[in-house]
């Protein structure tokens, strides 16, 4: 697979200095997994995460389902996001992202953030 597509993307690119440098795992089931802690630098009020931050992991762990599930470089067309908690910066908490359907020329995926089991946040996003 070609790797290039994302190396100066903010969110997972590995040629981005002040980038959030996310890696993620396909699993065995089709799911997205990764592992990661905000950094104190995109914190929106103290010792909180930006909420522009969260939505681009989330956006990000669906963006990659796709691409390393089956090869896609899709675009963000919608999106909807529930921030159910705040999330501190420099803790460490789970992403994972699962497919839905593919209707309309719209593939359609979940992703939730994670701090011991507990759901901080979530989205569904839509994708051309």
């Amino acid at each position: 697979m070609n790797t290039k597509f994302h190396e100066n993307c903010f969110a997972c690119g590995k040629k981005v200095e002040s980038g959030l440098g996310l890696e993620f795992k396909l699993m065995k089931d089709n799911t997205l997994c990764g592992k990661f802690k905000i950094s104190s630098r995109y914190q929106g009020y103290k010792d909180l995460s930006h909420g522009g931050i969260i939505t681009t992991i989330l956006v990000s762990s669906m963006i990659n389902l796709f691409y390393m599930k089956d090869g896609l470089r899709l675009k963000t067309a919608k999106l909807n996001i529930r921030f159910r908690k705040v999330i501190p910066v420099e803790k460490f908490f789970t992403v994972s992202a699962i497919a839905r359907n593919y209707s309309r020329h719209f593939y359609e995926a979940e992703s939730q953030i994670k701090i011991k089991g507990a759901v901080f946040a979530d989205a569904e996003g839509y994708f051309i």
